[in-house]
C-alpha cells in the first residue's frame, strides 16, 4: 500500500488522543485485518458485530503494525503509538478522508437501488481503455470497504470509480464525505433495504445525500426514465445535469434496441451501433451511464465502442449461458423488486422452443412491506410467458401462491428445502428449456445453479 502518513496528521484527522508514543512517527498503509497487515502499516481496531478488532492487537503489533488506533483504553508493552478515539470504524472513514484530500484526479461515484457493481465495473472497464483506474473490489461498497479501497489510492491512478451502497439512513452522506466525488452517477431507486429506508422515496432522499459532497464543478449523471431519478431535472443544483435514458428524453440517449440469438443487445447512441455480450436489454441503461463517463472523461465514440463490446459480465447478475440444451440465467448475488421484474423481462425476451421456468427465493431486507412486494412479483410473473416456477423460503411461497391465483395453466411448486427443489428440477425440466434463478444473496441461489449445470451438462457427455 503506497501510502504514508505521520501520527500527528492521524492524531488530527481523527480527533484522537495520543495514549503513548511518537507523534514523528511514519506509517506506511493502514489495515483493520490483524492476519493480512505488513510491517510498518496502522492497525485499526474496528468493533464489528462479529468480532471485535481489539481482541487482535496483540496479534497485529506482532505481525508488524507500527501504531494502533482503538476506542477502548489500552496502553501496549510494545513502545509503538496508540491512538485512542470514539469509534474506530469512523476512524477509519477520517483517515482514508485525509488520503482522498491529497488527489486532484476525477472520482466517480456509482448509487442505486440495482445495477450499481454491473454499472461501476463497466464504467471502470470503459475508463481502463485510456486511463489507470482504481476501483471497489467486488462489492465493497460499505463504510469498510469504501475507505479501504480509497486507501489503495496511489499516483498512478488518474481515474478512481466507486461504488457505494447503504441499508440505513446517513450511510451515503458518510462515504460521499470520505469520497468526494466530483461525478455522481444514478442508476435507479426503488424497494430495496426497505427494512432502514422505509419507502423508494426514503431510498431517493438518501442516494442523493450523494451530492452533499461535490464540489461545484461536478457532474451528476442520472437515469432520466426513472419515476423518482428524473426528479433531479428540478433539484435546484449547483452541478451540471447529464441525464441517460431510453424512453424519455435524454442528454444522452439509445434506440433501436435489438437482442442477437439470445446472446447479445445492439443499439444505437449518437448515431452509432455499440454492443453488449448479453441479451439482457436492462443493460443498455448500465451500458449509457459508463458511456456518459466515458464521453464526459474524453473518449472517443470508437474506443467506446471496442471497450463495451467486450466488456465481461460479473457471474450471477443475469448472466445468460448454455448449460448442455438448457438456457439457464444465473440471477442469484441478490433480490429485490425492481431487479427481479428486470429479471423476468430478460427471460421473456429469450426466443426458445422449450418452457420458460422461474426459480424464486426470497427477497430479504424488505421489511414490513416484504409480503406486499413478494406477492406484487407473482402478479408480474403472471403477465409474463412463465409456464412453471419453483419457490423456496418464507416468503417466496407468496410469489407462487399469488401466481398460481392468476394463471391457473402456470403449474407451481412450494419447495421447502433444497434438496427436495432439486430433485423436483431433477424430474420435471427438460432440454431447450429457459431456467431464471432469482433470490437474495443469503438464500444462496448459486447452489442451484451449479446443480443445473451438472445436471444438463451431463446429460449432454
Amino acid at each position: 500500500m503506497n501510502v504514508t502518513f505521520t501520527i500527528e496528521e492521524i492524531v488530527k484527522a481523527v480527533k484522537g488522543r495520543l495514549l503513548q508514543g511518537d507523534r514523528a512517527v511514519v506509517i506506511q498503509g493502514v489495515s483493520i485485518n490483524s492476519k493480512t497487515i505488513q510491517p510498518g502499516e496502522l492497525f485499526i481496531a474496528i468493533q464489528g458485530e462479529r468480532l471485535d478488532g481489539h481482541c487482535f492487537i496483540a496479534e497485529a503489533v506482532a505481525n508488524g503494525a507500527s501504531a494502533v488506533i482503538l476506542s477502548k483504553r489500552n496502553f501496549l508493552k510494545k513502545d509503538i503509538p496508540v491512538v485512542c478515539v470514539r469509534d474506530t470504524t469512523r476512524a477509519l472513514g477520517e483517515v482514508a478522508a485525509l488520503h482522498r484530500g491529497r488527489f486532484q484526479i476525477p472520482v466517480i461515484a456509482v448509487t442505486g437501488s440495482t445495477g450499481k457493481t454491473t454499472t461501476k465495473e463497466m464504467i471502470a472497464f470503459i475508463l481502463e481503455g485510456k486511463h489507470n483506474v482504481l476501483k471497489n473490489v467486488k462489492t465493497e461498497n460499505n463504510q469498510f470497504g469504501v475507505p479501504l479501497t480509497i486507501l489503495r489510492l496511489n499516483a498512478s491512478h488518474d481515474v478512481a470509480v466507486l461504488e457505494l451502497g447503504t441499508n440505513q439512513r446517513g450511510d451515503i452522506a458518510w462515504l460521499s464525505y470520505i469520497a468526494k466525488p466530483t461525478i455522481a452517477v444514478f442508476t435507479n431507486v426503488g424497494a430495496s433495504h426497505l427494512q432502514g429506508l422505509k419507502s423508494p422515496a426514503g431510498v431517493f432522499r438518501e442516494k442523493f445525500q450523494m451530492v452533499k459532497n461535490m464540489p461545484i464543478a461536478g457532474q451528476v449523471i442520472y437515469n432520466a426514465d426513472d419515476r423518482y431519478l428524473e426528479a433531479i431535472a428540478r433539484k435546484d443544483l449547483l452541478q451540471e445535469r447529464i441525464s441517460y435514458g431510453i424512453l424519455r428524453a435524454a442528454d444522452n440517449q439509445a434506440s433501436d434496441i435489438l437482442l442477437k440469438n439470445n446472446r447479445s443487445t445492439r443499439f444505437k447512441f449518437q448515431k452509432k451501433e455499440f454492443s453488449l455480450k448479453t441479451p439482457a436489454a436492462h443493460n443498455v441503461y448500465n451500458a449509457l451511464a459508463a458511456l456518459s463517463c466515458g464521453r464526459l472523461l474524453g473518449m472517443s465514440n470508437p474506443v467506446l465502442q471496442k471497450r463495451l463490446a467486450g466488456f465481461p459480465f460479473c457471474d450471477g447478475r443475469q448472466q445468460i449461458q448454455k448449460a448442455g440444451r438448457v438456457w439457464l440465467i444465473d440471477d442469484t448475488y441478490n433480490a429485490n423488486p425492481v431487479s427481479f421484474r428486470s429479471a423476468l423481462r430478460t427471460l421473456d425476451t429469450l426466443k426458445i422452443k422449450g418452457r420458460k421456468i422461474l426459480i424464486c427465493a426470497d427477497m430479504l431486507e424488505l421489511g414490513p412491506q416484504t409480503k406486499a412486494l413478494h406477492e406484487s412479483i407473482g402478479r408480474a410473473a403472471a403477465e409474463s410467458g412463465i409456464g412453471l416456477v419453483f419457490s423456496i423460503g418464507n416468503y417466496a411461497r407468496h410469489i407462487t401462491r399469488v401466481l398460481k391465483k392468476a394463471r391457473r395453466d402456470v403449474e407451481t411448486f412450494h419447495c421447502l428445502t433444497t434438496e427436495e427443489l432439486h430433485q423436483r428440477l431433477k424430474d420435471v425440466c427438460q432440454p431447450e428449456d429457459a431456467i431464471l434463478v432469482k433470490g437474495s444473496r443469503l438464500m444462496r441461489m448459486e447452489r442451484t445453479v451449479h446443480f443445473l449445470k451438472q445436471q444438463f451438462e451431463k446429460e449432454c457427455n
